[in-house]
């Protein structure tokens, strides 16, 4: 007792409580800032390791020192009788207090305002769109799974498996499967199984844990129910990699046993992952751990490991025909790795090869869902759209948890005018991966497409906490959009300013500062930009160097021929530019895809074919473009239509009820560009005045908002 009655007269019980109190606090204040800047988990981790090392410092102070009117003593060293320890004491019992009603007053923030303005996965204002009660209820998150082995580019493998399981529990219809890349977004992160659960909004997770020594692999995996943290089910396999498959179906068939009783509540309606009974191919160990590491390569979407994916696809596929998630992922890598994507494969090269990939893979096992995503993107492309949406409703019907489906299908059914399916499948798309940047980025597209300002500002919002970059891009698009041009060029120069390597949205900007009359800037951003606006102001000769200089870095013939219509067209030579198109449609477009050339491109073509005076071909290629739009669900004629159809009367009707609304089709620093025709109407100079007022307002309103900054 007299050790206890010691303690209590130096303070020592005031300062521990004190000090636990006020850890406590800081802990959460430092959580709720680290949060929302994106701080690594170490940050976190670190500074609760420096107050937990701190509290016996300061027990140890509390017991060894006193506080004095002359400063702080050693307490062996301050007389008794002029001791204050008990006016310590009631200085220390009033900082608690205090800090305690601070504790108080954050956690009812916190508990009663804070969370229910936070979006379950992210801690974002909530959307207002609400995930039915029974999808939560069947839910579940595969989290990857640890990597145990001693060598730690064994992650590849690990992670792996983990997708493999994810993909299979995807496969029953009764589950909603959180997607990869949320479940993965937690990698590394010392959180609680419930918290991971209440951001991804699934009542159940999967982790595990791998640890491989030669070709022996020990997994061992284990089913949470998040609410209360109860373990449904756990087991270890210690097998060779020849029974990787077989482990993959164990735990899948397991965790079906122990979930589907649960969640359907004996109603007799559940089904397990679907049987692929016609396609059984199970690759040697090396070679799937080759498409290991070729997914996880693609997986992390940069253009090097996009590349070495590819490298190790090409031989892998060559080697083993019949293996069928094989050619699926090669012809998704090979989309990737395209020119038309960002990649160095020429489209007419990477083209047959994806539709060889797509259709090995459909052929061996017609239920592949990565192969009709793969299939979808290309009629999509090749603007079938009717056909693309039959293939992403097929992916979606294989994999009802696959997200990256329903964003395409969203996309695909908005560019058809079924705005209904498109936000059916775009809110199915967030409910699967609500941590996804591509996922919100769609939303807000779609959401500025179809003028639901709200939707998109919500968006932008949640995606400003994950990835700030996209947001301030999204912010500029929008701006865009709106036709709000002045505004745009501004928002993108600070959005460069804050991040220099960014080259998001460099051929509109570069549009819009030729029309601003910032020529430097527009050439340096886009040089076909740059030859258009030479060709436009009378400069013949530099334009033509450019046009052959820019044609000769092109790899692919397509783009090789857009380079020089463009130019032939600003220069006003529709004959030669006619001859290009010609070659295109009739040539590499139709032996390579049928014609399918761009859009923009097979209206000026339509176009320079009725100038010409060649009236059936031009009356043929209306009637493709046609087809095409009513598919989509549009049937009103457009200016350029008319035009390739003669109607030239009902054309500048159009085209000046549209400049009435400060609506202009227009290219470098000329309106109406390759409007064949269009010039000799009487009505062209009213156009083109209206045209030259609206873009010298433009200019006036950019260099005031400048001045203004």
């Amino acid at each position: 007792m007299r050790i206890f009655r010691e303690l209590q007269r130096r303070n020592v019980f005031r300062v521990s409580i004190g000090y636990i109190v006020s850890c406590w606090l800081l802990a959460q204040v430092a959580d709720l800032v680290l949060e929302n800047i994106a701080a690594p988990a170490w940050v976190m981790q670190t500074i609760l390791l420096v107050l937990a090392l701190g509290f016996p410092i300061v027990v140890f102070f509390s017991w060894a020192y006193e506080v004095t009117p002359e400063g702080i003593k050693r307490e062996s060293a301050v007389d008794r009788s002029q001791s204050i320890t008990h006016v310590t004491g009631r200085k220390l019992d009033l900082a608690i207090m205090l800090t305690l009603v601070l504790a108080v007053a954050y956690f009812t923030v916190d508990k009663f305002y804070l969370s229910d303005r936070r979006d379950p996965a992210t801690g974002a204002p909530h959307t207002g769109q609400a995930i039915p009660a029974e999808e939560v209820a069947t839910s579940i998150a595969v989290l990857p799974f640890v990597n145990m082995s001693d060598d730690a580019s064994n992650e590849y493998f690990s992670e792996g498996l983990s997708e493999e399981l994810l993909n299979l529990l995807a496969r029953i219809p009764e589950l909603r499967v959180a997607a990869r890349t949320s479940s993965f977004s937690f990698k590394d992160q010392a959180l609680e199984i419930s918290d991971i659960a209440r951001r991804l909004n699934v009542a159940y997770v999967l982790e595990g844990s791998v640890r491989r020594s030669g070709d022996q692999v020990r997994i061992t995996a284990q089913l949470i129910k998040a609410d209360d943290g109860y373990h449904l089910w756990s087991d270890t396999y210690n097998r060779t990699l020849d029974n990787i498959f077989v482990i993959q179906d164990e735990i899948a068939s397991e965790i079906s046993a122990a979930l589907l009783p649960r969640i359907i509540a004996g109603s007799g309606t559940a089904t397990a992952a679907a049987d692929d009974s016609a396609y059984d191919y199970k690759p040697p160990p090396e070679i799937y751990e080759r498409y290991l590491l070729a997914r996880s390569l693609f997986n992390k979407q940069t253009r090097d490991d996009i590349r070495r994916a590819l490298e190790i696809l090409t031989p892998l596929t060559r080697e083993n025909p019949g293996y069928a998630e094989a050619h699926a992922l090669y012809a998704h890598v090979m989309y990737y790795s395209s020119a038309r994507n960002g990649g160095d494969v020429p489209w007419i090269m990477a083209e047959s090869q994806i539709n060889k990939g797509i259709r090995e893979a459909l052929s061996l096992n017609p239920d592949l869902a990565e192969a009709h995503l793969v299939e979808g993107r290309m009629l999509y492309r090749s603007r079938n759209l009717p056909a693309a949406m039959e293939s992403y409703e097929q992916t979606v019907a294989q994999n009802p948890s696959y997200a990256e489906a329903y964003v395409y299908l969203g996309d695909a059914a908005l560019t058809m005018k079924d705005e209904a399916r498109a936000w059916e499948a775009l809110d199915k798309a967030r409910s699967l991966d609500p941590l996804s940047v591509s996922v919100l980025t769609a939303i807000a597209q779609a959401a500025m497409r179809t003028k639901r300002p709200d939707v998109a500002a919500e968006a932008i919002a949640t995606l400003e906490q994950l990835q700030p970059e996209v947001a301030s891009e999204q912010r500029a698009l929008e701006l865009l959009l709106n036709d709000e041009l002045a505004r745009f060029v501004l928002q993108l120069e600070k959005h460069r300013e804050t991040y220099p390597e960014s080259r998001a949205f460099n051929y509109p900007l570069a549009e819009t500062y030729a029309l601003l009359g910032e020529f430097e800037n527009a050439g340096a951003l886009s040089p076909r930009t740059g030859m258009i606006v030479a060709a436009q102001q009378g400069r013949d000769d530099i334009a033509l160097t450019m046009m052959d200089e820019l044609a000769a870095v092109e790899t692919d013939p397509h783009d090789r021929a857009d380079v020089y219509w463009m130019g032939y067209c600003a220069l006003g030579r529709y004959d030669d530019a006619l001859k290009v198109l010609s070659d295109l449609w009739y040539g590499y477009a139709k032996e390579q895809m049928g014609p399918r050339m761009d859009g923009f491109d097979v209206d000026v073509f339509a176009m320079l074919l009725a100038y010409a005076g060649r009236r059936a071909e031009a009356d043929t290629i209306v009637e493709v473009i046609k087809t095409e739009e009513a598919s989509r669900g549009i049937n009103d004629p457009r200016g350029r239509l008319l035009i390739a159809e003669g109607r030239l009367d009902q054309a500048v009707t159009q085209l000046q009820e549209a400049a009435g609304r400060g609506e202009f089709d227009y290219m470098g620093i000329k309106p109406y560009f390759c409007y064949a025709g269009l010039d000799e109407h009487p009505g062209y100079p009213a156009l083109l005045a209206k045209f030259e007022a609206w873009r010298e307002q433009q200019s006036e309103l950019y260099r005031s908002l400048q001045a203004a900054e």
